[in-house]
């Protein structure tokens, strides 16, 4: 799993005393701080608190925010396309070309040694991806796609009573791998799109901390209605999706205290509005802007929609 800092403090009667500090980070993550304290001059059994982030969960998660186990993890990310068809033009082959670029933040607070542990970390990451789209004579469309980026972990700062301990910044290795399906049939004024993913992704630190990876299968529905409202020349369509996530293995959230929250099954409902006749603008194809509710194995968080994500 990845580290934002590891603080070893000890408390005496009425300070606190930082007596070392291991830097091991790879993103955002604040791994175990072990507080040692005095009481009637007698040394109080250890307190553990475990609190990281899994990384590939919150870059896959988009544009949006969730708070499990104390640790609040905002991600805007932004992809950037372009196609570009390739080989004879009777194969009709063309080759996408994504770019997300992202920054993500981590919270993390606790009262349960006492004096407020606060610790924040900063995150910037950019993860190109390739996608061959191979059109089938059954009206499938193949995506086999293939992503290699990095991030770089800053800013890392752990506050407890009157102590502040910075992290040292790092940098990580990111990848994804898998295989998508896409199927879209009209039934005026309704269009159906269908899409599933099977795929892996994970992440590699370049320190001491743990590499974190799992794999992943999406499913979801669209349906896009037109509003029967025109915009200059554009005809916007309001459209309504469910996408179900499995992982596996489960991915894995630090609980403070308690063993990882193990998250298997998640639901999402979205909502976005878009345009009728898919066009370009500026580097998004096909945009789209909506709000969309993931749920599902205690965990629960918002998200920015840009579209069907097949």
């Amino acid at each position: 799993m990845s580290y934002l800092t590891t603080a070893l403090f000890r408390r005496a009667t009425k300070a606190s005393i930082p007596l070392q500090c291991l830097h091991g980070t790879v993103i955002l993550l604040v791994s175990s701080l072990f507080l040692f304290s005095s009481c009637h001059q007698a040394l109080a059994a250890p307190v553990k608190i475990d609190a990281w982030v899994n990384v590939p969960y919150a870059i896959q998660y988009g544009f949006g925010s969730y708070n499990v186990g104390g640790i609040t993890t905002s991600t805007y990310r932004i992809p950037i396309t372009g196609c570009f068809p390739i080989g004879p033009e009777e194969d009709n082959l063309t080759l996408k070309f994504t770019g997300y670029f992202g920054y993500t933040h981590v919270g993390f607070e606790t009262y349960l040694l006492g004096p407020k542990l606060e610790i924040n970390q900063d995150y910037v990451f950019a993860l190109p991806q390739l996608e061959l789209l191979i059109p089938l004579e059954s009206g499938l469309i193949l995506k086999p796609y293939i992503s290699l980026g990095g991030g770089y972990a800053f800013n890392g700062q752990a506050r407890f009573g009157g102590v502040e301990i910075a992290a040292k910044d790092s940098y990580d290795l990111l990848y994804a791998a898998g295989l998508g399906i896409h199927y879209e049939q009209r039934f005026e004024p309704y269009t159906l799109y269908l899409g599933s993913k099977l795929g892996w992704a994970g992440e590699e630190a370049f320190d001491e901390s743990s590499d974190q990876n799992f794999g992943t299968f999406q499913t979801g529905v669209e349906i896009r209605r037109p509003l029967g409202i025109t915009l200059g020349d554009k005809k916007p369509d309001l459209a309504a999706s469910f996408i179900y996530y499995r992982f596996f293995p489960a991915a894995a959230f630090s609980m403070q205290t308690e063993a990882p929250l193990k998250i298997e099954n998640q639901y999402e409902f979205g909502l976005t509005l878009g345009l009728a006749k898919p066009s370009k603008l500026w580097f998004l194809t096909d945009p789209r802007i909506g709000a969309s509710h993931r749920f599902g194995d205690g965990l629960t968080g918002f998200r920015l929609s840009l579209g069907f994500p097949f």
